[in-house]
């Protein structure tokens, strides 16, 4: 099961000056040898005197063991480095999420070393395969970003000797991100676009500055920049906004795709520069765009021209965005939020710390499995202490229950995911949790009935109505709660038909969300209804098992289609 709603980026989830290198902390396998990278293990409290200290600010909580001031310079400087994306990209654009992101800062004078408890993993994972037990390379990375169904973590070291808050940037992957957990999903070329745009921008020069578009290659961008007659080639408008999985059909060729990937970019751009109006039009147009299909009648009653003449205004800006750099006045931005930087309390380190290290457990069973189990210990114990002290606050339950799923001990979550939901907890993905292990007992011990009564399936559906009043909206949330609702006996009041056709509206263009709403929907007699989920989706599907489950479907609605005349 992929509990991840955005692949684990292992690059920086921000560039400053004062972010320490990555630390090598075994290298002694054949050079040629790829390093696997690892989450850092954090210093126990009993093995340093330096405190933490704590910041809940901007949807962000803060834990840090770097100075005061160094932890209220880094956090100010987030801030507004924030408030710049959201000139490039608006906030209606970006992933929204009520539970908190966690960052964790570190100085760079801590120790960051191998623990003990990993390199004897290692040794005898290699020594039960065979291996020489010296043969893996192992980096810990010293800023990382990890994902969960409904919310993030990063961890970053500080060298505090050099740290400068007016040169730290987010990076252009944590935009990605951003944008990437926006529901509906934004089209393809807004968000590729928008970050090869991010990574180009300057944000310590005149408030936003953007440098010359690299169009393909250095080579090409010359060319254009020196001679405005160079012959350029433009992908046709309808081919840019093409839906993904219709673009992947398409044996492109290499250069094709590199044409693609600088125009969006172009596009983004011109849009974004051009004039107030064109910015408009663009957040419009992409608005629209993330709901289904675009066609040029849509493009032409956002911008006002037709395809046709974006090709040539795009045309006739290129050699201007290859040539010079471009300043962006973000106008008068609202006041940062004030915060205050304060020692951390006991159930604040344990809350934030574990849920780091919680994340870090998935992470190492995808790349070194065989070093997953001090990963699991590590985060019990930072939890447990905080239990065993008498924290029963829902989110440490949360946290609590979810970190035995990810050590593959489900049958120990709900001790903590049961009272956690009960307390009301703001974590979509603890109620997704508990409702499919419920879920699960239900199935266990016998055939399954074509129905089952509404008293069985309660325990299941109504966890999962009450995490659709979070965010994120977790498509994963909709697909249980279709297969609750289609062996129920009782049929959906028209509320929870709502519930139901707002997760077809949100997760339109994705046929495994869609395909079991569609299910449920002629189950319960709204064939029309399921028929039009079922076109929203088309051409969507790109695995057999969906695409063959829609057809099935189409053809039993059609079949009572033809019986009702």
């Amino acid at each position: 099961m992929n509990r991840f709603t955005a692949s684990i980026s292992l690059g920086l989830a921000l560039h400053a000056g004062g972010l320490s290198p990555a630390v090598q902390a075994a290298a002694t396998g054949a050079a040629s040898t790829p390093a696997v990278v690892l989450p850092p293990m954090l210093v126990e409290e009993s093995k340093t005197s330096v405190p933490w200290l704590y910041v809940s600010v901007g949807g962000t909580e803060f834990l840090s063991r770097c100075s005061e001031s160094i932890t209220g310079e880094f956090v100010g400087a987030w801030l507004e480095k924030m408030q710049f994306m959201r000139v490039l990209a608006p906030e209606n654009f970006l992933a929204r999420a009520d539970v908190p992101a966690v960052c964790v800062l570190y100085a760079q004078d801590l120790d960051q070393t191998l623990s003990a408890e990993i390199q004897q993993e290692l040794q005898a994972a290699a020594v039960r395969q065979g291996e020489a037990p010296d043969g893996a390379r192992v980096n810990l990375a010293p800023n990382m970003r990890l994902g969960d169904r409904d919310m993030h973590a990063t961890i970053v070291y500080i060298d505090e000797s050099t740290f400068d808050g007016s040169n730290l940037n987010i990076s252009a992957s944590h935009v990605r991100y951003l944008l990437l957990g926006r529901v509906p999903d934004l089209p393809t070329w807004l968000v590729d676009g928008l970050e090869r745009i991010w990574a180009g921008a300057d944000f310590v020069l005149a408030p936003i500055t953007l440098g010359p578009l690299v169009w393909q290659n250095q080579s090409e961008s010359d060319a254009l920049a020196s001679d405005r007659t160079h012959l350029r080639a433009l992908l046709p408008a309808s081919e840019l906004f093409a839906a993904e999985p219709a673009r992947a059909m398409q044996n492109q060729h290499p250069r094709r795709r590199q044409i693609l990937a600088a125009q969006q970019e172009l596009f983004v751009r011109w849009a974004i520069v051009s004039s107030s109006a064109t910015r408009e039009a663009l957040w419009k147009f992409a608005a629209r765009a993330a709901e289904g299909p675009v066609t040029e009648e849509i493009f032409e009653a956002c911008f006002g021209f037709d395809f046709s003449e974006l090709r040539d205004r795009l045309s006739d800006y290129l050699p201007r965005a290859v040539e010079g750099t471009k300043h962006i006045y973000p106008g008068t931005l609202p006041d940062l939020p004030r915060f205050k930087v304060e020692r951390a309390t006991p159930q604040q380190i344990a809350r934030v710390r574990g849920e780091w290290e919680r994340l870090a457990i998935w992470h190492v069973q995808r790349r070194l499995p065989q070093a997953r189990e001090p990963y699991i210990a590590q985060a019990r114990r930072t939890l447990r202490r905080a239990y065993s002290a008498g924290d029963r606050d829902p989110r440490l339950l949360a946290i609590m229950g979810l970190c035995e799923i990810d050590a593959g001990n489900p049958a120990g979550a709900p001790e903590f995911l049961e009272p956690a939901v009960a307390g009301g907890v703001v974590r979509p993905n603890a109620y997704y949790e508990l409702a499919r292990l419920r879920f699960a007992d239900l199935q266990r011990g016998g055939p399954e009935p074509r129905r089952r009564p509404w008293t069985e399936l309660a325990p299941i559906i109504q966890p999962l109505q009450r995490a659709l009043l979070q965010a994120p909206p977790l498509p994963e949330i909709f697909v249980l709660l279709a297969e609750a609702w289609t062996r129920c006996e009782v049929a959906p009041s028209a509320a929870e038909f709502a519930e139901l056709e707002l997760g077809a509206r949100l997760f339109a263009q994705r046929p495994t969300v869609a395909w079991p709403i569609a299910l449920v929907l002629a189950r319960h007699g709204k064939k029309t209804e399921a028929t039009a989920v079922l076109d929203a989706c088309d051409g969507h599907a790109t695995d057999e098992k969906t695409q063959a489950g829609i057809t099935r479907l189409r053809a039993e609605l059609s079949a009572l289609s033809r019986s009702a005349r």
